[in-house]
């Protein structure tokens, strides 16, 4: 009797697991950065992208940054957001975080990022160098990863925290905010949000982006943290605030998801986005930083999703690179 018992009892764990797996895909949660950001943006797009073509209810979750949702992604309470590599790293070995969130899994590339600080157009500033004693808005206790590339570009300046007034920041937005309205100095953003093109018109003088530091050669970025390079800021018809070309830094955006996610479900989203990617590149333009063929990252901070893993050698993206790379993370 007791053995029936554990048989039924085992039989209803099955089936309402079943039953949640089959509800997160007719309702799913893409974690962002607040509302206002390209990632929310860009979010928002996958939403509609998987709604339409899945029949799947997908909504753009915005959140405090990602080291706020990147713990929930692992957990499985969010069914996959948006994040730059250098945080899913972070994420993933727990440097920076309370725990690790070993359960990540990177479903492939979507964007990468031009990354700088910008300052009121009439400022003054041009270069790192410029900034000491300005009031800088860098530290971000919601993404670790922003906050030691914002340090890793003062100190291409030659500069630390100590040489500046090292503002706590609410995220890019709310730095975008602080030049406006004169509140700092300086703060970070990505190049091509959107609402930079506002942020232009209403600061004293425009924004101007700010140049990195002599220090930062070649090597410089990516020896400071892993995942990013040099970039340029490059005059643009869109980003009338650029009037000529700026040396920054670059990093890659991941989508990432849980490895509790089926692997049916982890291909059937990212073979959906990859089938739609030139669609969403037109509709997105930060998209169009990554071409259709180029998802699949070989340099990942954390493990691939099994389910990607499968989609991707699929349609022959998935090279000997790739698999050394995944083998690394064993």
């Amino acid at each position: 009797m007791k053995r029936v018992l554990r048989n039924i009892a085992a039989g209803v764990v099955a089936g309402v697991l079943a039953t949640t797996a089959q509800a997160e895909m007719k309702s799913i949660t893409i974690a962002t950065n607040p509302a206002g950001s390209t990632f929310f943006l860009l979010g928002g797009g996958f939403a509609k992208t998987l709604q339409e073509k899945l029949g799947i209810r997908a909504t753009a979750q915005p959140q405090g940054g990602s080291s706020v949702y990147l713990p929930m992604i692992n957990a499985g309470e969010m069914t996959m957001g948006l994040s730059s590599a250098m945080d899913v790293g972070f994420a993933f070995t727990g440097d920076g975080f309370p725990r690790a969130s070993t359960d990540v899994r990177a479903l492939g590339r979507i964007w990468t990022i031009p990354y700088a600080f910008i300052t009121q157009g009439n400022s003054g500033i041009t270069k790192m160098e410029d900034l000491k004693g300005k009031r800088v808005m860098g530290n971000m206790p919601t993404n670790v990863a922003l906050t030691r590339l914002n340090i890793a570009m003062l100190k291409s300046g030659d500069l630390s925290t100590d040489d500046v007034n090292f503002v706590k920041s609410g995220g890019l937005i709310d730095g975008i905010n602080a030049i406006v309205e004169g509140r700092a100095d300086a703060a970070p953003i990505a190049v091509t949000m959107p609402a930079l093109i506002e942020a232009n018109g209403a600061a004293d003088g425009g924004i101007r982006v700010i140049a990195n530091g002599a220090m930062a050669d070649e090597a410089f970025y990516g020896g400071e943290v892993k995942g990013t390079r040099l970039g340029e800021a490059k005059p643009n018809k869109r980003r009338a605030f650029i009037t000529e070309t700026v040396p920054i830094v670059n990093f890659d955006t991941l989508l990432v998801t849980s490895a509790s996610l089926s692997d049916d479900d982890a291909y059937k989203l990212i073979k959906t986005l990859h089938e739609n990617w030139e669609q969403l590149r037109e509709d997105y333009p930060p998209l169009r930083s990554v071409a259709q063929d180029k998802l699949a990252l070989v340099d990942v901070t954390a493990p691939y999703h099994s389910g990607a893993i499968r989609y991707f050698k699929e349609v022959g993206l998935w090279t000997d690179a790739h698999e050394a790379k995944q083998a690394s993370f064993k």
